[in-house]
């Protein structure tokens, strides 16, 4: 099957159904078929399963074919398969020379390495052979399984170097496919909660003083789409139904379109999946999908104090507030509470909140036009 794996037919959508995905596939994409027209020192592609990682390190094998060179495509695995098979034969002569095939071919594409090998044997093994790659300088595409920067870091040194011998690729985030629904935008709320379709008078709900104030505030989101600096972040406070979700979800879409990575969620929804990827069977650990909350493009964390304190929940969510907020990552919040009730329960985060040079607090009052006027 990867013989038919080309650039001609690489399709961005194949792999990724978002914005952000497609962008990072189609730069990584670029550098790919320079790189095959002429292999020369390392490339890794790194991404979450499924981010076309394969399918590239296969095109380039495919094009150096194509322009009559050699080229050793291997997967991790089927390779300490194949060195271990050596030792079976009567001669150790067998394994010396399978592994001098691998470490001397002139251009090797390794797949789905992991960047911690399960046993020493393995781990010894694959460290020998891209340690001498490395060394003489030989053209080498690795596929990686994983975060590199919680690889070994024997590999972390070796995967990307400061002159530009080897250099990392990233197609999409780890934890960005394994999170198709944790954190993804629902269809329904994506197609209901536009600029468009907000109605400021909170469907004929709402007093002309009121309709004024939503007004400013709608309008002053749809120009922080267009660039969130200087306020890197938003506090939309209101009562329930006036509002809040509805333009969150606006912003965080026209974001989306213009290729940011976007992670939504209510704050209690964001515990729960948290809270689920300590289990064994979760796609993703507790820890990839931490970081990807943390370092998202643009975080949306819907009706923050609606859901259950504990322990767990404020230390998780002063993680991610704190390291956002030192990071200056564009982020929004909605909550009916007061910034001054959410210090009082939560002084770390609240001390965050209150930052008038990082966060904008945007007040929207009236009635919950969803009941009538009554404001529930």
């Amino acid at each position: 099957a990867l013989r038919e794996c080309s650039f001609e037919s690489a399709d961005p959508s194949s792999f990724h159904n978002n914005p952000a995905g497609r962008k990072a596939f189609q730069e990584a994409l670029s550098v790919v078929q320079v790189y095959a027209e002429n292999p020369t020192g390392w490339i890794t592609l790194a991404g979450p399963s499924g981010s076309g990682k394969t399918f590239l390190a296969a095109a380039i094998a495919n094009r150096q074919i194509e322009l009559g060179q050699a080229a050793l495509f291997v997967t991790s695995g089927d390779l300490l398969d194949y060195l271990r098979s050596g030792f079976d034969a009567d001669e150790e002569r067998n394994f010396i020379d399978r592994l001098s095939q691998v470490r001397d071919a002139r251009l090797l594409i390794l797949d789905d390495l992991p960047t911690n090998p399960a046993t020493p044997w393995g781990q010894d093994r694959l460290f020998q052979l891209l340690a001498h790659r490395h060394s003489a300088r030989l053209a080498t595409v690795i596929t990686l399984r994983g975060d590199p920067e919680r690889a070994d870091e024997f590999l972390r040194t070796r995967l990307e170097t400061s002159d530009g011998f080897a250099e990392i690729v990233r197609l999409g985030r780890l934890g960005q496919l394994q999170t198709s629904i944790a954190g993804e935008i629902p269809p329904n709320m994506r197609r209901r909660m536009t600029f468009d379709t907000f109605q400021t008078n909170g469907d004929g709900q709402n007093t002309t003083e009121h309709s004024t104030g939503i007004a400013g505030v709608h309008a002053f989101i749809q120009k922080w789409v267009e660039n969130p600096a200087p306020y890197r972040w938003l506090a939309l406070l209101g009562p329930l139904g006036v509002g809040k979700t509805h333009l969150a979800v606006a912003a965080a879409v026209e974001r989306e379109y213009r290729g940011d990575d976007i992670f939504f969620a209510t704050v209690a929804d964001l515990l729960d999946y948290l809270r689920a990827a300590f289990s064994p069977d979760s796609p993703i650990a507790h820890i990839d999908l931490l970081q990807r909350i943390k370092m998202v493009d643009l975080l949306v964390l819907d009706d923050l104090g609606a859901e259950r304190s504990t322990p767990f929940a404020e230390d998780k969510l002063f993680q991610i507030i704190n390291y956002r907020y030192e990071e200056r990552l564009p982020t929004i919040i909605t909550t009916s509470h007061h910034i001054s009730e959410i210090s009082s329960a939560r002084p770390r985060i609240g001390s965050r909140l209150q930052d008038q040079n990082v966060v904008l607090v945007l007040g929207l009052e009236g009635p919950d036009y969803r009941q009538g006027g009554a404001r529930g």
